[in-house]
C-alpha cells in the first residue's frame, strides 16, 4: 500500500491540481511548456500566479484537442484583486493580498 506522505510516487493521475509560480528566468516554460506538460498527463485543473504584479490564472482540462492530439487547458477564471472558483473545491482567493 502507497502513503500518501511519500510524495516521490505520486503519479499524474493523483494529481488534482497544478500550480505555476512564474519565475522571472522560466517564464517561457512555466507559461508554455509546463502546462502543456500538465494537460498531457491529464492533470485535471492549473493555476499559473504571475507576480509584478500578482495575477491568478485558474484553468481547467477542456475539450479542445492540440496539435498532437492531447486536450488542451482553457480559462475558467483570472485576476488580480479576488478569483472565485467552485472547481476542483470553492474557494474565494484573495489574490491582492498575496504578496512575492
Amino acid at each position: 500500500m502507497r502513503r500518501l506522505s511519500d510524495r516521490s510516487s505520486l503519479r499524474p493521475h493523483d494529481v488534482v491540481l497544478a500550480v505555476e509560480i512564474v519565475s522571472p528566468g522560466t517564464r517561457r516554460i512555466d507559461r508554455f511548456t509546463k502546462p502543456g506538460e500538465y494537460a498531457a498527463a491529464g492533470i485535471p485543473f492549473y493555476w499559473r500566479i504571475e507576480q509584478d504584479p500578482v495575477h491568478v490564472y485558474a484553468y481547467r482540462i477542456g475539450d479542445r484537442v492540440g496539435p498532437g492530439g492531447e486536450r488542451q487547458y482553457e480559462l475558467v477564471a483570472d485576476g488580480a484583486d479576488v478569483i472565485e472558483l467552485t472547481e476542483p473545491f470553492d474557494i474565494k482567493l484573495p489574490v491582492a493580498e498575496i504578496t512575492p
